[in-house]
């Protein structure tokens, strides 16, 4: 892959994980009532044997715009040997069944992404459904299925999404937890994060994920969620 290609992959990796449950790129059935926003970012860096690394970061806006229903804006921005890229999302869920105590959620996530690198400009990259299940397993343990279908435009290709995650809470504010995901066209990735919750407003993250590929890739994030 060239250079330019493999930076605007990159991108979209960044940007896909804007939307999902951070640190996770799980996404969980959790949606955001009417009023409620949430403003979060981070900073990554995506590295692979016999390629310059990438370094970039994300800020995310998302709302709760009501009829279980929350809207989400993403701007992501990457540098790699010497070029740079821009990515955009713009997405959103939909609860389908809400979760009550210990139930099952369900919740379909839906948006559209963009990549823009060096001189050129933004154009369509993905399209992507993805029907999000959360539930409590037992006391302080929860897990989350993903489902979905995304539509790459550059490689006129559909594939076949997946995700499996489960969060242990430790109490005082502390969630680690733990993730394998992947998709029908390339190999799987395992992910471990951790989150802690600074105040009933701040949360603070980090994640550490890696593609079983050839070479190997591997991710690293830190990032914060403030609420309002």
């Amino acid at each position: 892959m060239n250079h330019p290609l493999a930076l605007a992959a990159a991108l979209l990796t960044l940007a896909g994980a804007a939307h999902a449950g951070r640190p996770l790129a799980t996404e969980d059935a959790d949606v955001l009532g009417r009023g409620q926003c949430e403003a979060e970012g981070f900073h990554a860096r995506l590295s692979a044997s016999g390629t310059p690394d990438t370094r970039g970061w994300t800020l995310q806006g998302a709302c709760g715009i009501g009829g279980t229903t929350q809207l989400a804006l993403a701007y992501s921005r990457a540098r790699s040997d010497g070029m740079t890229g821009e990515g955009l999302l713009l997405g959103g869920k939909t609860g389908l069944i809400g979760r009550e105590g210990d139930g099952l959620g369900l919740t379909l996530a839906w948006g559209l992404t963009g990549a823009k690198v060096g001189g050129g400009s933004f154009e369509h990259e993905l399209s992507y459904l993805n029907l999000a299940a959360t539930r409590e397993i037992a006391p302080s343990w929860t897990g989350h299925a993903n489902l979905g279908w995304l539509r790459s435009e550059s490689a006129k290709a559909n594939s076949t999404t997946w995700n499996l995650a489960i969060e242990k809470s430790l109490g005082n504010g502390i969630d680690l937890m733990g993730e394998v995901y992947g998709d029908d066209r390339s190999d799987e990735w395992l992910g471990l994060g951790v989150r802690w919750a600074a105040s009933d407003k701040l949360s603070l993250n980090a994640s550490y994920a890696t593609q079983n590929d050839s070479p190997r890739v591997r991710l690293w994030t830190i990032g914060f969620k403030y609420s309002f």
